[in-house]
């Protein structure tokens, strides 16, 4: 019997991924069931707030108070506000949507991340992964199954309809939030992105809901810990992962979130996919694994080249 200590890194990264994408599996099912009884924004701010005091401990270790100082406010304050409202249409779209659903369009952020860094950054995208992307984003429309019924059930309040389009929105905010979080790592370390992230959602969703606060049971209330403890320690372990092996590798493992979601979908609620929402899934996660793998490799040419360079002068 293998003892966790005795893997290799890259298998003790990859064990890791595999059991934080189960934590934040975990945490959507939270999210589902406490969002038909409570406000979103409620459940945002005990996700965030709760979460907050798991990660302390993190701070502590890089450094306390001193480890926060930061001299750029605005880069953060811009990461929060996107990071914040892509919790509140993602949380939103679990609520309306079955969860293999939400966790499908989830899986469109690396196809938003490689058209934002084109746009955005001005990030060369070779023909392949241009393909890939297309390729990407027909598998988004097969999942949507767009007609012209689409924005019109949209616009008149259907919840599946109005879900798709906020779980697109939650992936595209969530791209976005990337691209701020590359810029902001090349001075602020990632223990002071998260806390900033975390106590700017207990702050804002914290006033938010103040008018339509409703009191937890008992019960409810220990969901609402157990939600924070979840996605806390789901992001710590996450931040070990990568922390643990190439992104190439590690990141694929983000897609067993389907099966999860697909599981909990079908033992809780009795959901089972349409058959063109997991037709699609499988269209956006092929492109995404290759657009990663892809990205990777381009990567480490890039940093031969850059070596061979120095190396020659």
């Amino acid at each position: 019997m293998y003892r966790l200590s005795t893997l290799p890194p890259v298998g003790r990264a990859i064990l890791t991924m595999v059991v934080a994408v189960a934590m934040f599996s975990t945490m959507n099912v939270l999210v589902k069931w406490l969002g038909s009884s409570y406000p979103v924004t409620q459940v945002i701010f005990f996700r965030a707030s709760i979460a907050l005091v798991v990660i302390l401990p993190l701070v502590h270790r890089a450094g306390g108070l001193a480890s926060l100082r930061t001299a750029r406010p605005l880069g953060h304050l811009a990461r929060c506000l996107i990071g914040v409202t892509s919790m509140a249409c993602g949380f939103t779209a679990i609520t309306y949507l079955p969860l293999a659903n939400a966790a499908a369009f989830a899986f469109t952020a690396p196809l938003w991340t490689t058209l934002l860094g084109l746009l955005i950054l001005g990030e060369r995208v070779r023909w392949r992964r241009a393909v890939a992307l297309v390729v990407g984003f027909a598998g988004v429309l097969i999942m949507l199954r767009p007609d012209a019924n689409l924005l019109r059930e949209a616009m008149a309040g259907g919840r599946v309809a109005v879900g798709s389009l906020l779980a697109l929105t939650s992936a595209a905010l969530a791209a976005c939030a990337m691209i701020s979080i590359r810029r902001l790592s090349a001075t602020e370390p990632s223990t002071t992105i998260v806390f900033y992230f975390m106590l700017s959602g207990s702050i804002i969703m914290g006033l938010a809901c103040l008018p339509d606060f409703v009191m937890p049971t008992p019960t409810d209330a220990l969901l609402f810990v157990a939600l924070g403890v979840v996605g806390g320690v789901g992001q710590l372990l996450l931040t070990s992962a990568y922390r643990g092996a190439p992104v190439a590798v590690i990141a694929p493992f983000d897609y067993t979130a389907m099966l999860w979601a697909t599981g909990y979908g079908y033992l809780i609620w009795s959901e089972v996919p349409h058959p063109m929402v997991a037709l699609g899934a499988l269209i956006v996660i092929g492109s995404g694994v290759y657009i990663i793998w892809r990205e990777s490799k381009l990567g480490m040419i890039h940093k031969a080249q850059a070596a061979s360079t120095t190396k020659n002068l």
